[in-house]
């Protein structure tokens, strides 16, 4: 189940990354349940698009800032995981953490706290 989970997380950080329109809004759809909910002291947004909408809007902020993904801690259908931010091949400048919620292996819910 770790690597599931892992895996899940890993593809959430990818589509976070992504910069092409299409290929986010595919990301979205396979990592996130339809009627998904996220939220960061920022925003909350529900749904593909609502979720689509704020990272185009993110991408476009800060098109050259990388996320990594942290630490990952899990049990049931809760996530707690740490991430990093900076810009590609620099150092990190932004760090948080995320609680999620999974349903049917995907993300439910996920609100974002930043360090």
């Amino acid at each position: 189940m770790s690597d599931i989970v892992t895996d899940l997380l890993k593809k959430y950080i990818e589509v976070f990354n992504e910069t092409d329109g299409t290929r986010r809004k595919a990301g979205i759809a396979e990592v996130f349940t339809e009627d998904a909910v996220y939220s960061d002291p920022t925003a909350e947004v529900t749904g593909w698009d609502g979720i689509d909408g704020h990272l185009g809007a993110f991408r476009e902020q800060a098109p050259d800032l990388i996320f990594a993904l942290g630490d990952v801690k899990f049990h049931h259908d809760t996530v707690l995981f740490t991430w990093t931010a900076g810009p590609n091949g620099g150092p990190s400048i932004a760090s948080g953490r995320d609680f999620v919620l999974l349903k049917s292996g995907r993300i439910h819910r996920i609100h974002g706290f930043f360090d």
